[in-house]
């Protein structure tokens, strides 16, 4: 029929294509948080070193959280007693 929607298919993602997306994340991850602090930088020195934006800081805060936590889950586990 010409009326037809378009047709989807589902796949389900292998496990080593989530470590490269993972990877992928943690990288935008560390790029968004450099790109922040240097727009802070950049409106500090603009502004005479006044204070950035309250906006500006939490977003930052928010970047460095996302980073932290993407490492925390790329890092490999640990197991208590394995030398």
């Amino acid at each position: 029929m010409a009326l037809e929607g378009p047709q989807l298919a589902y796949a389900r993602a292998d496990e080593g294509l989530a470590e490269n997306t993972l990877e992928k994340a943690l990288e935008l991850a560390r790029r968004l948080e450099d790109l922040l602090e240097r727009a802070r930088a950049a409106s500090s020195a603009t502004t005479g070193g006044a204070a950035s934006p309250r906006s500006t800081r939490i977003a930052c805060a928010m970047a460095a959280g996302l980073v932290d936590e993407l490492e925390a889950i790329n890092r490999p586990l640990r197991h208590p007693g394995a030398s």
